[in-house]
C-alpha cells in the first residue's frame, strides 16, 4: 500500500529480507567476520544484526546485477509523513546522488550532523553526518553500494560513522520525511546492544569516548535530528 501512490515514478524491486537468527552461532562465525566485529564493538553481533546487514547487502547486489544508478532503499514497515512530496524531494535527491563518489541520503531521523545547506526552492536541507542510528530508509548510488559490498563483513548496517570512514559521503535529508517506527519490534533493534566499551582495546575505547563526546557536543549545539 506504501507504494501504490508512487508507481508511476518508482520501479520497485521487493527484496525478501535475510533472518539472522535461524542461524547457530557457529554459522554466524562463517558467514560474518565476528572477531572483527568483537574488536570494533567489543562484542559478537547478534543473529538479528546479521540479518539486517546481510539484507541490505543482499540489496546492493542486485542495484548491482540491475545496473541501477541509484535506488531508494525502506523496510516494509515504514511509512512517509503525508504532507510530503516524494516526488520532488526524490528528483532532487537524484541530483545529489548523481557523482562519481559513493553517496548515501538518510531520509529517517537520529543523527548527528556537522554542518547543513538549503536544498533550493524547498524549505529541506542537506545535512553532513557525523553519526546516525537506523538503516530503515535511504538513497544510496551505485558507486557507494559497490564500495560497501568491498568493504569486509564487521559493521552494523547502521553504523554510518565507519561507513564515513570508509570512504562513503553520508547525508541526511532535514527535517527527515520517513516515518517512525516500532523500533523495539523490529529485526533491526533484535538483541542490538550497542558497544561494551569494557571489551575493546585501549585505541578503541579512545576513539569509542571520542565520538560520544562529538555527539553529546552536536546535540547541545542543535546539530541532532530526532527520530520522531
Amino acid at each position: 500500500n506504501l507504494l501504490i501512490p508512487y508507481n508511476d515514478f518508482l520501479d520497485v524491486h521487493f527484496v525478501e529480507a535475510v533472518d539472522g537468527r535461524q542461524f547457530s552461532d557457529e554459522q554466524l562465525s562463517k558467514i560474518w567476520n565476528q572477531e572483527a566485529t568483537y574488536k570494533n564493538y567489543g562484542r559478537y553481533m547478534k543473529g538479528g544484526e546479521i540479518g539486517v546487514s546481510l539484507s541490505n547487502r543482499k540489496c546492493y547486489g542486485e542495484m548491482i546485477k540491475n545496473n541501477d544508478e541509484m535506488a531508494l532503499f525502506f523496510e516494509d514497515d515504514v511509512a512517509f509523513k503525508d504532507d510530503v512530496d516524494l516526488r520532488k524531494i526524490l528528483s532532487l535527491l537524484v541530483n545529489v546522488l548523481r557523482t562519481e563518489k559513493p553517496t548515501v541520503v538518510l531520509l529517517s531521523g537520529s543523527y548527528w550532523f556537522t554542518s547543513s545547506k538549503k536544498i533550493s526552492g524547498t524549505d529541506y536541507q542537506l545535512a553532513s553526518v557525523f553519526e546516525a542510528m537506523g538503516a530503515m530508509s535511504y538513497m544510496i548510488n551505485q558507486v557507494a553500494a559497490r564500495k560497501m559490498l568491498s568493504v569486509e563483513k564487521k559493521y552494523l548496517a547502521d553504523d554510518w560513522y565507519n561507513w564515513r570512514k570508509n570512504g562513503i559521503k553520508v547525508y541526511a535529508l532535514r527535517p527527515h520525511i520517513a516515518g517512525d517506527m516500532d523500533l523495539f519490534g523490529s529485526v533491526i533493534a533484535a538483541g542490538s546492544e550497542g558497544w561494551k566499551r569494557e571489551n575493546l582495546s585501549f585505541k578503541n575505547k579512545i576513539r569509542a569516548y571520542y565520538r560520544g563526546i562529538i555527539r553529546r557536543y552536536l546535540g547541545s549545539t542543535g546539530h541532532w535530528e530526532a527520530r520522531k
